[in-house]
């Protein structure tokens, strides 16, 4: 029971990061989605591959929010 606890609070843990880091992109791109993005799907991935085509048109803390979403995505596998 404590095992299954545990894993439970560590899959927690792993979706929160994953989940904040996706709010902290959705709320920095905010402005830069609608210009450049406003008909891709969210999910999969779709809405970063799209921003990073337009990268050199993006601020900074949109660049460094879509950044920190994929190291998080990629460390959580």
């Amino acid at each position: 029971m404590t095992k299954l606890c545990l894993a439970v609070v560590v899959a927690a843990t792993a979706f929160s990061g994953v989940a904040l880091a996706a709010e902290k992109m959705e709320i920095a791109c905010r402005v830069e989605y609608f210009k450049y993005c406003p008909s891709v799907v969210p999910g999969g991935g779709r809405i970063v591959a799209c921003l990073n085509r337009y990268r050199s048109h993006i601020g900074n803390a949109c660049k460094e929010s879509m950044d920190a979403w994929v190291i998080d995505n990629k460390v959580r596998g």
